[in-house]
């Protein structure tokens, strides 16, 4: 009885101490739990009163958009779990490339909902949120993202989702884009009806930020739409000859040493790419036609947060369905 009694009174104490503002919160993102983005969400949400677990890939998964490996051991590093953060996927190098199992998005999220959230919670978080991602995830090319896959998974779940994407990796401004995070939480749960979710069921958001955060153009309601914001992928037969993408490549060969000036680094990106074939980049160079005002694409190049309603289906509108059927209305019998 007096253990019982103690129990009841920890309690007890434990939810007078936690905001009644306070969720239960899975963080996760495509670009691993180690980027100043996601550490930095982190925390600015606990500072805020809500319990917070991460469950994010080991390492860096942009593009991975759905992808999930069926019926395949996977490591979990479980090392900082007692900070509440977890990682998903192999990171041993050694290991054969057919036994290497990454940890995707998709993954990471749902080991945060299935076993991360029931553990520390016992039932199922009140929010996912995915990101923020060190880039903007825009238009068609939120088909491609691990950061918009974490977050639809757990939508089509019937949980309430938040996928974010600031314009890039700038430690510098990811206090700026996780206090828009933490703003939004605050005003959908200012928001919510008694015993109702935070969001109606099998919905979320695609909130994207802007380039520059200090001088931001506020909130704008948008539509996820076609328009990338000038960003588009395209498929190369020498991706050497892609001025852009090298230039991308040399970046990541000057930040990691390999070079001592921005030239040095890009002879050595085109030797490596000279006569091979891929996908690589194309910016401005109009592959899709979207200029509509309130696609995110042309938003946020006007300075705007966004944020696009999402359903995590690809179901087509009732005009669209509408047209295809009498196109085929032949076949049904």
């Amino acid at each position: 009885m007096k253990t019982y009694s103690l129990l009841a009174a920890a309690i007890t104490a434990a939810t007078l101490s936690m905001p009644a503002s306070a969720l239960n919160i899975v963080l996760t993102n495509d670009d691993s739990w180690s980027t100043g983005n996601i550490q930095t969400l982190f925390t600015k949400l606990t500072e805020a009163g809500h319990s917070v677990v991460m469950s994010a890939p080991c390492t860096g998964q942009s593009g991975k958009g759905g992808a999930i490996h069926f019926m395949k051991p996977v490591n979990v590093d479980r090392s900082k779990v007692e900070q509440n953060q977890v990682c998903i996927g192999d990171t041993d190098e050694t290991v054969a490339f057919s036994d290497f199992v990454e940890g995707t998005p998709v993954m990471a999220a749902l080991y945060g909902v299935d076993v991360l959230a029931q553990e520390k919670w016992g039932q199922l978080p009140d929010l996912v949120i995915s990101g923020p991602n060190e880039g903007n995830n825009l238009g068609y090319m939120t088909n491609n993202s691990g950061t918009l896959g974490a977050a639809n998974v757990v939508i089509a779940r019937g949980i309430p989702a938040i996928a974010v994407s600031a314009y890039d990796a700038d430690e510098a401004k990811a206090p700026l884009v996780a206090n828009v995070v933490v703003e939004l939480v605050d005003e959908l749960v200012k928001n919510q009806q008694p015993n109702q979710p935070l969001l109606p069921k099998f919905t979320g958001l695609n909130v994207n930020t802007p380039e520059d955060m200090s001088n931001h153009q506020g909130y704008k309601f948008s539509q996820v739409g076609w328009n990338t914001g000038g960003l588009e992928v395209k498929f190369a037969g020498d991706m050497s000859q892609d001025q852009l993408a090298m230039g991308y490549v040399a970046q990541g060969i000057l930040a990691q040493g390999y070079a001592a000036t921005f030239e040095e680094a890009y002879a050595i990106a085109q030797a490596q790419y000279t006569g091979k074939s891929g996908v690589s980049i194309a910016q401005d160079q109009g592959l899709v036609n979207d200029e509509n005002e309130l696609s995110e694409g042309v938003l946020i190049e006007q300075g705007y947060i966004t944020i696009s309603t999402i359903e995590a289906n690809v179901q087509a509108s009732r005009a669209k369905t509408a047209l295809s059927q009498i196109k085929l209305n032949n076949l049904i019998k």
